[in-house]
């Protein structure tokens, strides 16, 4: 065993010669791997070792990279760095000399044990962290003198600067790569374009870019040429701009290439100057943008497109909310007039009916028999008023049936030149062949009528009045007219016209434009809600000064034309039998039951549904059941359907002022309040024409 600092004697006498080889071949060395080389052949050398290891310190680890050593260490071996030898050197920044490694503490014994290694120099590389770790071990214990520790520190130095120099050339060398690497793969193109000479230097990439060969030259004066003609002048601001500024030289502009091929072109360039100021080159780059160009032209379309999508369809939203709004106002003021025509019809209904006995009865004077009449009238007049708004409110009882519109209106040509008087001209103008319409016969004409009538007020000087009938099929999308084929009567005037608000307002009940005492404003409200009710509709065509237009659109009828109806009796024929009259306003019922009175009926009466149920339980025979149809507690067709189930051989008519088609069923007889002896009488023989007796002279 040697003593410590008495090793024997030196096995490298020409170890100066050796590191002056090792410093020179580290010096060359151009990789990791060729440092570790040299470490390996020369470390063992200079120092008379046993083995040699070089360690390198990875993040938290020390790597054993490569060994020379008379038995196996740990070559390829990772271990922690805070639990071996070579770690503390390389934390410290320290030489570290063992005589002994079963003595100190810092040695990993699990480690060493079962190695040759009974003393050590462990010396760290790199400054000011180390980067690496250079181990001499010997099989003999004992300190190893000073100088071949020094020999080693001199060693670990010369590898620390080559280590840093591998680094770096590994890092420009992956620099590199990467650059060329993005270089590629964005298709950028490399440029130089000296300024004094004009000349152009450019990569296989820039030729590429500008549609040429990528081994042919490009000269300045083609890449010129190649500029498209309306971007030339953009392009050459600011080309001296950024020469007389020294600011980037960043612009897109279109160019043409040798095939006719239109491209864009990015260009990124910085020019440099001589110390004097002289500017000498344009240094930059150059890709092709044709693609993002495109994508970015789509983009803008479709952005357009979308604008104009959501402009189009937000006008629709618009349009259908206002169309709500004026449909949800028309229906509450459909329900208010139809409410108010319900009790306004039971208040006529007695007062028609009284008036109606007195004049019939001959009560009074002349004079007496001339109020009576005047009343009468007037008592009519309302009713008219009502069925105007039950019209309105699309809820007076009609009796759709197949009208030739052609004969309506020439039946009522004499009485349109009465109305209209000498300073409007009629015209005419039918269809020849028009099929049937599915109307009510009375209320068109009332319709025409008014419409006419509202044609002539709007021609104060006078003026032209055409009349035409056409048949028409509609399609989806027409927005004011639901799809199928129609009968369209036109009633188009030369007078003042609507303005907007008019034509947006001329179907309220009400609304007129005529002043006061000069209309009701219920004609075209009137006909809306008649042509509504039968499944058509109202269009209004109106500028001022220009006239108005009004189309009523009749469904077409599929059945055959109804046969004419014969006139009515000139006398009320007697009758006979018991009637049970059911309705909850007194005044009706007893106005009511006069009139049955004098037909000739027995007359039992009820206040309710349920009342009635029970006459009829009482009663026994009864012949006929006349009931109001809107009761408290039970409608007159709910008591009509307890008749029929209970008594399946007692008619039932219906009365009623609010005729609702959801509510009164098809088939049920129904008469319409208010009205006189003789309708309810028209209505009786056509219910039980076995009960009508002829009357006696």
């Amino acid at each position: 065993m040697r003593s410590a600092d008495h090793p024997a004697a030196d096995s490298t006498p020409n170890f100066e010669e050796d590191l002056i080889e090792a410093s020179e071949k580290l010096a060359a060395a151009r990789s990791l791997d060729e440092v570790v080389a040299v470490l390996r052949q020369t470390a063992r050398k200079v120092v008379g070792a046993d083995g040699i290891a070089v360690i390198i310190r990875e993040p938290g680890r020390c790597f054993y990279a490569v060994e020379d050593a008379m038995a196996p260490l740990w070559a390829g071996k990772r271990f922690d760095e805070n639990s071996c030898i070579s770690g503390w050197a390389m934390q410290n920044l320290q030489t570290v000399r063992i005589a002994d490694t079963t003595e100190d503490p810092r040695i990993p014994q699990e480690a060493y044990t079962p190695t040759f290694v009974r003393s050590l120099v462990m010396v760290p590389i790199g400054s000011p962290r180390a980067v690496a770790a250079l181990g001499a071990y010997w099989a003999d214990m004992g300190h190893q003198p000073r100088h071949m520790v020094r020999r080693l520190e001199s060693l670990a130095r010369l590898a620390g600067i080559a280590i840093e120099n591998a680094r770096l050339l590994d890092q420009v060398k992956n620099d590199s790569r990467q650059r060329s690497l993005m270089v590629a793969a964005g298709r950028i193109g490399l440029w130089s374009f000296h300024i004094a000479s004009g000349e152009l230097d450019t990569s296989p990439m820039c030729r590429i870019n500008f549609g040429r060969d990528p081994d042919q030259p490009f000269s300045y004066a083609e890449l010129h040429a190649a500029i498209h003609p309306e971007d030339r002048a953009r392009v050459e601001q600011a080309l001296a701009s950024s020469i007389a500024t020294g600011g980037d030289y960043d612009i897109d502009y279109r160019l043409i290439t040798p095939a006719g091929e239109m491209r864009w072109i990015g260009i990124r360039a910085q020019p440099a100057y001589s110390p004097e100021g002289t500017p000498l080159t344009l240094d930059g780059l150059s890709i092709d943008i044709t693609e993002r160009k495109k994508m970015e032209e789509a983009l803008q379309t479709s952005a357009a497109t979308l604008e104009h999508l959501v402009h189009a369809r937000t006008q629709e939203l618009v349009t259908a909310q206002e169309a709500l709004r004026q449909a949800q106002k028309l229906d509450a003021m459909g329900k208010l007039t139809g409410g108010v025509a319900h009790d306004f019809n039971n208040l006529l209904a007695p007062i028609i009916g009284g008036l109606d006995l007195l004049q019939r009865r001959q009560v009074g004077g002349e004079r007496e028999q001339r109020i009576i009449s005047g009343a009468l009238q007037s008592a009519d007049r309302a009713r008219t008023l009502v069925q105007r708004l039950l019209a309105f409110a699309r809820r007076q009882p009609l009796s759709p049936e197949p009208v030739d519109l052609a004969a309506l209106m020439a039946g009522m040509r004499e009485l349109l030149l009465t109305t209209l008087g000498p300073q409007v001209a009629l015209v005419y103008d039918v269809a020849p062949g028009l099929p049937l319409a599915l109307a009510d016969h009375n209320q068109v004409e009332m319709a025409l009528l008014n419409l006419s009538v509202n044609a002539r007020d709007a021609m104060p000087d006078g003026g032209l009045l055409k009349l035409s009938a056409d048949a028409r099929t509609v399609g989806a999308g027409h927005g004011e007219v639901r799809p199928g084929q129609y009968i369209v009567i036109t009633v188009t005037d030369t007078g003042v016209g609507m303005d907007a608000e008019t034509r947006e307002r001329a179907i309220e009940p009400f609304y007129s434009t005529k002043g006061v005492g000069k209309g009701t404003g219920l004609g075209l409200s009137m006909a809306h809600g008649l042509a509504s009710q039968l499944g058509g509709a109202l269009t209004i065509r109106s500028a001022p000064g220009k006239g108005t237009v009004i189309g009523l659109w009749l469904p077409v009828s599929k059945a055959l034309a109804a046969q004419p109806a014969a006139s009515a009796p000139a006398q009320v024929s007697a009758m006979t039998g018991v009637a049970l009259l059911v309705d909850d306003e007194p005044l009706v019922r007893m106005s009511t039951a006069d009139m049955l009175t004098e037909l000739g009926f027995e007359v039992i009466e009820a206040s309710s549904g349920a009342e009635a149920l029970e006459c009829l339980r009482q009663e026994g025979k009864v012949d006929i059941v006349i009931t109001d149809h809107l009761m408290p507690g039970m409608t007159g067709v709910e008591l009509a359907r307890a008749v029929a189930r209970d008594w399946p051989g007692v008619p039932v008519m219906l009365v009623s002022g609010y005729s609702d088609a959801r509510g009164i069923e098809a088939g049920l007889p129904l008469l319409e309040k208010p009205f006189r002896q003789a309708d309810l009488a028209a209505r009786l023989e056509a219910v039980l024409p076995q009960l009508s007796l002829p009357r006696p002279n």
